[in-house]
């Protein structure tokens, strides 16, 4: 008798319950088209909830991005979500300079991977010597906040 193959959202994970299908996540963009405006990109899993979300800033004028925050929900971290969200960010400014907001340990080892993935440094802390973008922390871009 053929074995049934079993589809991978279905296999319980380590954690207990199914493991997600990370195909079925969709990513949404939002966000001003201004300088240094907030961005974001949602991951939303089939069902059409919240998954994760990337929060950035992105001023095409001086050619610098900022990642305020990346979240994953913990059920669904290891899928590359915040690897697809990020790599949906640098999509139209990956020559940027880019920055980073303070990072946790996990944040540090996911930036320094990604630095080495896409040869974009991740310096933080972003508010740094020669880091501040006049559209980004400006009075305007702070009340878009």
């Amino acid at each position: 008798m053929a074995s049934q193959r079993v589809p991978p959202w279905r296999v319980p994970s380590a954690r207990g319950g199914p493991v997600p299908d990370a195909a079925s996540v969709s990513f949404r963009q939002t966000g001003p088209a201004v300088p240094g405006g907030r961005r974001e990109i949602g991951m939303w899993d089939a069902a059409g909830r919240a998954v994760g979300r990337l929060d950035y800033r992105l001023c095409h004028e001086c050619r610098r991005g900022w990642i305020r925050n990346i979240a994953v929900s913990e059920h669904w971290r290891g899928h590359g979500l915040a690897r697809e969200a990020l790599h949906r960010a640098l999509a139209p400014a990956g020559a940027y300079r880019w920055y980073t907001s303070r990072q946790t340990a996990d944040g540090r080892r996911f930036f320094a991977a990604m630095a080495e993935e896409t040869a974009v440094a991740f310096p933080a802390p972003f508010f740094g010597r020669g880091a501040r973008c006049r559209h980004m922390t400006g009075r305007r871009a702070r009340s878009r906040q």
